[in-house]
């Protein structure tokens, strides 16, 4: 089973549909039924772990129901402008229904639906989060004095150039725009720490307001240098503040009360916070001084690099590989001696970015999601094996015998999109994974530039393991998920050793293309 992660981008956030618009009067007008659909996520990470010990996020790294994003749509390689919208599509306002990293976006009304041209022109689209009922002149106003809530002054922004009718799904990605700040706290005495999830952080001398352009992202007007909360982690150790990118002035500092007793970080002058990147730092605690033990830089969303550890039965992570969005080919090549006869022809589809996993799911991984989420032995998510055992006596336990390390086997389609919803994620989708396994190749494998079996005997035990090939690579059996050798994107045994769940099923068209994908198991 194969994990992929769609970001907010989570992990790959999913599909935005966007539907509906009439124009009246525009010089572009606008198709009746030619409705935009958008593959959009939020932030980038590259692993994801259930026995992670690091604090959750405060700020947006995922959509929630009832999120809200301005769209506009306007000419192709024209600058955002009065004379280059589309449709009159000015600002149209769109809703997420659902939670999590995989989102799907509706208009919030019949006058905010979006149609392409009749014409079938390029057109480009700009969109932002969080959404404002009033833009003046493209100008986005920032306000981050009040961050109770951070993820509600977390300004996303999204921009993409020609896309027209022809294209099945629109790759959107949304970056931060503003600057995360990370406090780790540590006390330096030992009386703060019972105590210590009552801290209060306020952040002073920094500017609260200014003006984002949707034109070209330049910030402008800061003013109001006043003191902001910061949002603080319920055991007080973690503290994250969104800053708007900024030079500090002379009188820059960060105070620390806890219950009265005052601990102060003065912020040398002139100290730059950029736009998109994560200033993230330890601080140790004393009464009133602050030590600062050290500062990274990164950029905010980028990949974090989290190595996979087989020998540690406590450590559960799954590895991801970023799959960048863009136009790719699906379906099998002409003159292709191995293909079903519905694999034709092959076509050019777009895929919006997303994150999928390194390496089949494991026995154990799957194991420990069955403990987690209290599965009983219904076989609604596994069809059990001799490999799983289940004691069905107090604690109702799900073991492995062995092979911990062994891709899972026997799960249902429910208990595959189960696990990975568990993680946040969701399953890859037909066309997805068919871009990861392909990885750039568009003949019959991913390893090879041939169209048929001859000639691949030196590469299959290298890349494959299938029955009719066991003599190839000498086993007689499932390898480990970390077996043999990974494509172009990194990703093991795409070919072989198990089958693996899609999202979708695959609707044939009429003259047997493998797209659309558009039937939704419920």
């Amino acid at each position: 089973m194969t994990l992929s992660m769609r970001v907010l981008g989570r992990w790959l956030i999913g599909a935005i549909l966007l539907i509906g618009c009439n124009a009246n009067e525009d010089p572009n007008p606008v198709s009746g039924n030619q409705a935009v659909k958008f593959n959009s996520w939020l932030s980038e990470v590259s692993s994801v772990s259930r026995a992670s010990e690091g604090a959750a996020s405060l700020t947006k790294e995922k959509w929630e129901v009832g999120d809200f994003i301005g769209v506009y749509m306007k000419e192709n390689g024209e600058s955002l402008a009065d004379n280059a919208i589309i449709g009159n599509v000015v600002n149209h306002k769109y809703m997420s229904t659902k939670d999590g990293k995989n989102s799907i976006f509706i208009a919030a009304s019949e006058k905010d639906e979006i149609y392409y041209p009749y014409n079938n022109q390029a057109v480009s689209f700009v969109a932002y989060y969080p959404y404002k009922e009033i833009i003046t002149d493209y100008l986005y106003p920032i306000d981050i004095s009040n961050q109770k809530d951070p993820t509600q002054v977390d300004l996303l922004y999204a921009t993409l150039e020609n896309k027209s009718a022809e294209s099945m799904n629109v790759p959107l990605t949304f970056h931060h725009q503003l600057t995360k700040l990370v406090l780790n706290l540590e006390p330096n005495l030992e009386e703060m720490n019972d105590y210590l999830g009552g801290i209060k952080v306020i952040a002073n001398g920094f500017y609260s307001k200014a003006n984002f352009s949707l034109v070209n992202k330049k910030i402008s007007d800061l003013e109001e240098t006043i003191s902001i909360s910061a949002k603080t982690a319920p055991d007080g150790r973690r503290v994250e503040v969104i800053l708007i990118p900024q030079t500090t002035g002379t009188d820059t500092y960060i105070e620390f009360d806890l219950f009265g007793k005052i601990a102060r970080w003065n912020i040398s002058a002139n100290k730059v916070f950029e736009a998109g990147k994560q200033y993230e730092y330890t601080l140790y605690l004393g009464k009133p001084w602050v030590e600062v033990g050290g500062e990274e830089i990164s950029s905010w969303g980028d990949e974090i690099s989290v190595p996979v550890n087989w020998d540690d039965p406590k450590y559960f992570p799954v590895n991801l590989v970023k799959i960048s969005g863009g136009d790719y080919l699906i379906g099998s090549p002409k003159n292709t001696t191995e293909a079903a006869a519905n694999e034709y022809p092959q076509h050019e589809v777009s895929v919006g970015t997303f994150w999928i996993s390194s390496y089949e799911i494991t026995n154990n991984q799957y194991a420990k999601f069955l403990n987690a989420i209290k599965a009983d032995n219904s076989q609604q998510f596994i069809n059990t094996t001799g490999i799983f055992q289940y004691d069905d006596g107090i604690d109702k336990n799900w073991s492995v015998v062995g092979e911990n390390n062994d891709p899972v086997r026997n799960v249902t389609w429910h208990g595959a999109k189960a696990f990975a919803e568990w993680l946040g994620g969701d399953l890859p989708s037909e066309t997805e994974w068919e871009t990861a396994c392909r990885a750039g190749n568009y003949d019959l494998f991913s390893f090879s530039n041939e169209n048929s079996n001859e000639g691949f005997d030196k590469l299959y035990p290298k890349y494959v393991n299938c029955r009719d090939e066991i003599s190839s690579n000498g086993e007689d059996e499932v390898l480990l998920v970390n077996a043999l050798s990974p494509n172009e994107n990194g990703l093991y045994n795409m070919h072989g050793n198990v089958s693996e769940w899609c999202r979708d099923a695959v609707e044939r068209s009429a003259n047997g293309s493998p797209a659309p994908y558009n039937y939704k198991f419920s």
